[in-house]
């Protein structure tokens, strides 16, 4: 009797400990959003903005950013250029770096004053690759939206970080 009961206090221990872990877990989930602007010919700007509570706090600096070469498919009779974009953020806190795939669409026949670029829009997905200071350590990813005007470029990537 004494066995099954210290095997009973054993299990709901077991059972305790697991709930306040995976309870610890789920708490460190943290919304954020990034808002950029790249320059494709040198370091562009960005700020980090917490919308929810956690780790993470504001922060702001430089945004490098590294394209693949693309590659474009029809859909529907639209064309869609489709990149893997580097992202790497350098700010007062760290540094962090994210890899995001997304999708372009012109939105213009015609390209941007003094560019060989197209006004153009686009959605992804993002993911964390690396971390230092503040982002040492972190997980996650989310969705993204971009609009380019020539070199004039807008990035916002929001989503979910975890510890």
């Amino acid at each position: 009797m004494r066995a099954l009961r210290a095997t009973f206090v054993v299990l709901v221990a077991a059972v305790a400990f697991a709930s306040v872990a995976a309870a610890g877990t789920h708490a460190a989930k943290q919304r954020v959003a990034i808002s950029a602007k790249p320059d494709d010919s040198g370091p562009g700007v960005f700020v980090l903005t917490p919308l929810g509570s956690g780790a993470l706090k504001q922060d702001s600096g430089k945004v490098r950013v590294a394209i693949s070469s693309g590659r474009t498919v029809t859909r529907q009779g639209q064309e869609v250029s489709i990149y893997n974009i580097t992202f790497t953020y350098t700010g007062k806190r760290g540094s962090l770096t994210i890899r995001e795939r997304s999708e372009w669409v012109d939105v213009s026949n015609e390209n941007a004053p003094g560019y060989d670029y197209r006004p153009a829009v686009a959605i992804g997905t993002w993911k964390v690759v690396r971390g230092s200071g503040q982002y040492a350590g972190i997980a996650g990813g989310g969705r993204s939206a971009h609009a380019g005007m020539g070199q004039q470029w807008f990035a916002r990537q929001e989503g979910f970080i975890t510890r």
